[in-house]
């Protein structure tokens, strides 16, 4: 079986707004906030509930991706809130901003303040995992428990300074144009859909706006170069041996893009941590096998 990202509704649009985009789909608590002048979406469901849970997308993805578990969450009483970072899923997206992991921590409590969270569960998938963690060492009064999923941490500065300086490149306006322009040739629906399908063990069959292709929009190219030139920036500043608030690893055993053996190597850094190893999966967790990771997250949350 091969994965189907099926596309129903103005796929090949190219430059179509967010909100003509989300307008096709009916998503329960999806709509958009002004943060930090921004223009943000964000899922937000029982929101009477005091138990709050914030949920981080990862690289490339939104708060649409966490669909297949938020009503089992909100079941169980949460409020459940997801976020789409500033620059990715239908959030604004700028040319020559700085979308790097500390900036994007601003940009969550920013959020986070809008929408008055006192304190909150927060659960943070692949790149998502790394900006929760940088979240927590932060403002380590707001989160009550942290929850990685398949998280890609980096806290290790890149040691290939030839690799360093030719990101750094990137920021130079006249080769960003270039590879701008590069990016938007190379970079179609087709090859994102692939690159997608690539995380995934277990190949299923993916519709929107589960999957929200970020070409559809204008200025994705740009989030992109800037992330990706700011790599330096994204590394964890504190030890991993300070985090002292309930953590809770939950990994793909057959995942190809942040190894289960990333998951280990979180166990023995971080106080107390806990592990759970999900068979049969690999980095998308939440559409390969949503049942699977609804049941971690349950013994996450209840543990």
């Amino acid at each position: 079986m091969i994965i189907l990202i099926s596309s129903p509704i103005l796929v090949r649009d190219k430059g179509i707004s967010p909100e003509d985009y989300i307008s096709n789909f009916e998503v329960e608590g999806g709509k958009f906030v002004e943060v930090n002048n921004y223009k943000t979406y964000y899922i937000d469901v029982n929101t009477e509930s005091e138990n709050t849970i914030l949920l981080l997308h990862g690289f490339g993805g939104s708060s649409t991706n966490w669909l297949p578990v938020i009503p089992s969450l909100e079941k169980e009483g949460y409020r459940v809130v997801a976020v789409d970072l500033k620059g990715f899923g239908l959030s604004q997206k700028k040319s020559n901003e700085d979308y790097s992991h500390p900036s994007q921590v601003e940009f969550v409590n920013s959020f986070v303040n809008k929408l008055e969270l006192k304190k909150f569960t927060l659960i943070g998938h692949s790149m998502g995992g790394n900006i929760a963690i940088m979240y927590y060492q932060e403002y380590p009064e707001k989160v009550e428990k942290l929850i990685l999923v398949s998280a890609s941490i980096m806290d290790k500065k890149e040691d290939n300074t030839m690799k360093v300086n030719a990101l750094k490149i990137l920021d130079w306006p006249i080769i960003r144009e270039y590879v701008r322009v590069v990016m938007k040739l190379v970079y179609d629906e087709d090859r994102i859909s692939k690159t997608f399908k690539s995380a995934m063990y277990k190949q299923v069959e993916i519709e929107e706006p589960l999957f929200v292709n970020p070409t559809l929009f204008k200025g994705w190219e740009y989030v992109l170069i800037k992330i990706t030139s700011s790599r330096d920036k994204n590394v964890l500043t504190k030890p991993l041996e300070e985090i002292d608030v309930p953590t809770f690893l939950i990994w793909g055993e057959e995942d190809t893009w942040v190894p289960v053996s990333d998951g280990y190597y979180l166990k023995e850094r971080i106080p107390n941590s806990q592990l759970e190893v999900i068979g049969g999966v690999g980095h998308l967790p939440m559409f390969e096998d949503p049942e699977k990771l609804i049941i971690s997250l349950k013994n996450a949350l209840e543990g």
